[in-house]
């Protein structure tokens, strides 16, 4: 089906044509901390997430030539996030190597640990265990249990109301029988999209918000704060297809691990090999007879490598893939290159002891400053009484902005709006706050615009020695997105090497 990975906007912060002209400069991925007002006595941490000054120094241009390949392998995959690390998985027994841009693989499904408490700097939770991504979790060892109610809250004045149990609880479950209805069709909008139907593509020619505000307009608040977080836009942009596939958490579990979904990466890179991945590695051209090259990502002056590969596999965004193989056929690079991409960041607030504790996911339509939050304690099922960490999902409205404020560096504005609301929604003692840790992420959420469904079964996923592989290509970025590209790939790679 499909899952939220991601997120919202965080509001422009008043941000000024000064601002806008940072974009495309390189910026100092840890900027320095800027101390927060008076009443708050909490740390502003380092930046992690993107590194961008390799990934513009790309983009701009290398003109160096590949120097001769330093070893041979069957197999390179390149992206170390959840479709990399799972299809390395499913060609385990073949000579490969992984090459990750940053220092952890994982892609958006990492973990950081606060007190004791494992949090999500990106991917947090996912919904369909059914055939075959539940056979592939429990393969790897992965307990799935559902999480406890409430999963999921909406706030109110009084506070924050379970969603089924809201102002909304009748339109909600006029909701779910449809949706269990059409689950039940063969003409349910399913990821992987191959097995759409001709009527579920029609949903890929109208909007979300057309396909709502037929039956259920009074959604179209709540949808909107779900597709800010996961799909890229409003209801308004996104496509009927991928938003009607969402609805599906309405009705079925929920499962969450500590630290997010970067258990799932963590399980990967244990069973794969963490020496079949280098990572640090940042790869910038990749030609047609598999010779790939490469550098460290944090070197100032770095050295330019290079691997040969009877196979190459682009397991990264399809904007940046586009960049790493232009002589691929020109209509397929203009479909890669006209994609969109969301900005947002990740912000997790640590506190000494345990100041919220009323469910796992919550939601606060009508304000600006974030989508939603997760109790990152609560997927654990026994809480931390001694500390408290909430992971807030606070993507931009504007991308270019967002990029642009990410880029430039000064966390302390971007904190504070998000702290602000969050304490006015939960009344959390202020002295309570220790540390604020921002995750930023500059291209990463996929957005899910209307029409891209027929547009990504038009794009071949294939160009001689070069593979597509990466949840780009089903139009929404989830785990079960990731993985169904990697189920798809994995025979066909087994075929070649």
């Amino acid at each position: 089906m499909r899952r939220r990975q991601f997120l919202r906007h965080s509001g422009q912060l008043g941000l000024s044509l000064a601002c806008l002209d940072l974009i495309g400069c390189q910026a100092d991925p840890t900027p320095p901390a800027t101390p927060p007002a008076p009443d708050y006595a909490y740390k502003l941490g380092e930046w992690t997430g993107d590194t961008f000054p390799a990934m513009h120094r790309i983009r701009d241009g290398i003109k160096a030539e590949l120097p001769k390949p330093e070893k041979k392998v069957k197999l390179l995959i390149i992206g170390g996030g959840l479709s990399g690390l799972s299809l390395a998985h499913m060609c385990q027994d073949t000579d490969l190597l992984v090459l990750e841009r940053e220092s952890t693989p994982g892609g958006n499904a990492k973990s950081e640990n606060y007190q004791g408490i494992e949090y999500a700097l990106g991917s947090a939770y996912l919904v369909d265990v059914e055939k075959p991504f539940g056979e592939f979790y429990r393969k790897l060892g992965m307990d799935l249990k559902p999480l406890p109610q409430p999963t999921e809250s909406v706030w109110t004045p009084s506070g924050f109301v379970q969603m089924e149990k809201g102002a909304q609880a009748e339109t909600i479950e006029r909701i779910q029988k449809e949706m269990r209805k059409m689950m039940d069709s063969r003409d349910y909008p399913h990821i992987p999209i191959q097995r759409a139907t001709p009527a579920a593509l029609k949903l890929d020619d109208i909007s979300y918000y057309d396909w709502l505000k037929k039956d259920y307009p009074e959604y179209i608040p709540l949808a909107d704060e779900y597709c800010w977080t996961a799909l890229g836009g409003s209801s308004k942009k996104i496509t009927a297809y991928i938003g009607v596939n969402g609805l599906s958490e309405l009705v079925m579990d929920m499962y969450a691990f500590p630290g997010g979904n970067a258990a799932i990466a963590k399980k990967l890179v244990s069973a794969i090999g963490p020496e079949r991945i280098l990572t640090g590695q940042s790869v910038y051209k990749v030609e047609q007879d598999g010779r790939v090259g490469f550098f460290d990502t944090h070197a100032e002056n770095p050295e330019f490598r290079c691997i040969q590969a009877e196979q190459v596999v682009l397991a990264c965004p399809y904007y940046f893939a586009a960049r790493l193989i232009p002589w691929a056929d020109p209509q397929a690079l203009k479909t890669m290159r006209g994609l969109e991409y969301g900005s947002y960041m990740v912000v997790n607030l640590c506190f000494e002891g345990q100041v919220f504790h009323q469910g796992y996911d919550h939601w606060c339509p009508g304000q600006d400053a974030w989508a939603d939050f997760v109790d990152a304690d609560y997927a654990a099922g026994n809480p931390v009484k001694t500390a408290n960490v909430i992971t807030v999902y606070a993507p931009f409205r504007d991308a270019v902005v967002g990029r642009a404020l990410l880029q430039a560096g000064d966390g302390a504005p971007l904190a504070r709006k998000v702290v602000d609301d969050i304490q006015l929604r939960t009344q959390f003692p202020k002295d309570k706050l220790k540390e604020v840790r921002i995750t930023r992420y500059g291209h990463q959420i996929f957005c899910s615009r209307q029409g891209v469904i027929r547009q990504l079964l038009a794009l071949p996923r294939h160009f001689g020695k070069v593979h597509l592989c990466h949840s780009d290509g089903q139009g929404c970025a989830s785990v079960e997105s990731a993985l169904s590209e990697a189920f798809a790939l994995a025979p066909v790679l087994k075929k070649k090497v």
